[in-house]
């Protein structure tokens, strides 16, 4: 019976013992797991930004200045590039005048009347009395009707032309003195002027009766 007492005390003394060191194992805190080191980057530090500085306004331009500036450029500029293409077209005109070609001779004739400029209309006026080939003269007489402001040459002229025996140069002529006057204000000092002188042709002895009639009626349309 004693043996069975201490065998019962040997193994609860050893329960008890094991108990003991089982839960003082388990209470340990677990040590946390060694991360290594990170090393740390150094910061680079932002450039200094340069110190600012005051805009100072910028000065205005004098736009009535330059306005005038280029205004006064570009009117002679106008000018000399308008000018020469005139001149260049009358003395193309004048060079084709003198040639042996009729229909070239009546397209320049076309081309001073595009261009009715004081040169020009001496051009037409002397074509229209020196040339011998009727239908050149024709054209001149038609031609000096583009002409706004004809001088007295030019009246002079078309009224000489006005009184040919040639009726087709007779009717240009008389075609274009028509439009002289229908551009003049009524009773105007030129439309006196030239009825009276076409009166005066009447006169002429050499005048054909029917050069005479035309002009005649002429006068009596336009008779103030």
């Amino acid at each position: 019976m004693k043996i069975f007492t201490g065998i019962c005390l040997f193994l609860v003394t050893a329960i008890i013992a094991s108990h003991l060191y089982l839960s003082g194992y388990f209470s340990k805190p677990i040590p946390p797991e060694l991360v290594p080191p990170v090393a740390e980057i150094p910061k680079q530090l932002a450039p200094e930004a340069p110190p600012k500085q005051l805009d100072t306004p910028a000065p205005q331009p004098n736009l009535q200045a330059l306005s005038s500036g280029l205004n006064a450029k570009k009117e002679p500029e106008a000018e000399m590039e308008a000018e020469p293409i005139v001149e260049r077209q009358i003395r193309s005109a004048q060079k084709e005048l003198k040639s042996a070609d009729i229909g070239t001779r009546v397209d320049a004739i076309d081309q001073l009347a595009a261009y009715p400029t004081k040169a020009s209309e001496q051009l037409l006026v002397s074509t229209m009395q020196a040339n011998n080939n009727e239908e050149i003269r024709i054209s001149a007489a038609d031609a000096l009707s583009s002409v706004r402001h004809p001088n007295k040459a030019t009246v002079s002229a078309l009224i000489v032309a006005a009184s040919a025996n040639n009726y087709e140069l007779r009717d240009a002529a008389l075609m274009t003195l028509d439009i002289y006057i229908n551009r003049e204000p009524y009773g105007s000092k030129r439309t006196k002027t030239i009825l009276q002188d076409l009166r005066g042709t009447l006169k002429r002895k050499q005048l054909s009766s029917i050069a005479r009639e035309d002009i005649a009626d002429f006068i009596s349309e336009h008779t103030l």
